[in-house]
């Protein structure tokens, strides 16, 4: 596929450094967004001023005595409108808060503008990647997919990729193809000489696999299952899982994937 040509004016055309474009991933509904945000702050507004203004009319057409009668109406008109207008004012401020939110994918990295400007993430720059990818059901049917990319860099700065993105899917997984090619290198070059490394709440060197102060041989594993986000950790002769963490937990997960397989069998 051919890769998108930029404007001169993008701020993506400050890149240098990352290799060819591959792609360009926009922050999604930029003016839907606000139009939504707007909407439902100016309609809590709305709601609190006719509910007060009913209030009042009453008593002033009526008498103090209607007060009574109308003070539950407009307790709840001010109830309604000011929940609506909280989350009109939420959404207005981080549609403007991510309105420049804008990730371009190249060959060695990724270019990522935000209100503050221009960031660029190379590859080998990343210690950690963390997926955390989540199918959701509702009584059993299918209602969507969400997405969450997490990078930190060499300098601990986080840069989250999720679902504000267009086609985030694919360029979570480009992401992590990235990263992962860079890092295995290293991760296994320390396992081979004889070092442990660690993967969140679990490491493993070449003798054993570590979760937490715990540690199990490989010859004892049973097999390592990994199901629905789930990682499972079964001992020989074990009723219950040794060890269970999920996915997300797990930062460079594919890169921990391709290391046991090597030490145990994945299901």
């Amino acid at each position: 596929m051919t890769a998108p040509v930029l404007d001169p004016n993008h701020p993506l055309t400050g890149v240098a450094g990352l290799g060819a474009f591959k792609s360009l991933h926009d922050r999604k509904g930029r003016k839907l967004n606000l139009i939504a945000a707007a909407f439902f702050a100016l309609l809590g507004v709305g709601i609190a001023v006719v509910g007060i203004g009913f209030g009042l009319y009453e008593v002033m057409s009526f008498g103090s005595s209607r007060w009574d009668n109308v003070l539950p109406g407009v307790i709840l008109a001010i109830v309604i409108g000011g929940l609506l207008f909280a989350v009109g004012a939420w959404s207005l401020f981080t549609s403007f808060r991510d309105w420049k939110l804008t990730v371009g994918l190249y060959e060695h990295g990724v270019g990522v503008v935000t209100n503050a400007g221009l960031q660029m993430v190379r590859w080998d720059q990343v210690n950690a990647i963390y997926q955390q990818v989540t199918r959701h059901y509702t009584n059993g049917v299918y209602t969507g997919t969400t997405h969450r990319y997490t990078l930190i860099d060499t300098d601990g700065k986080k840069h989250i990729l999720d679902d504000r993105l267009k086609d985030v899917e694919a360029l979570g997984n480009a992401v992590q193809d990235g990263v992962n090619n860079a890092l295995f290198p290293r991760y296994a070059q320390a396992i081979n000489s004889g070092q442990r490394v660690d993967f969140g709440p679990l490491g493993l060197d070449r003798q054993q696999i570590y979760a937490g102060k715990k540690s199990l041989p490989w010859s004892e594993i049973k097999a390592i299952k990994i199901e629905r986000g789930n990682i499972a950790i079964k001992k020989e002769g074990g009723w219950f899982n040794w060890s269970a963490v999920t996915v997300p937990q797990v930062p460079n997960f594919w890169v921990f994937y391709a290391l046991i397989r090597n030490f145990a069998t994945v299901e």
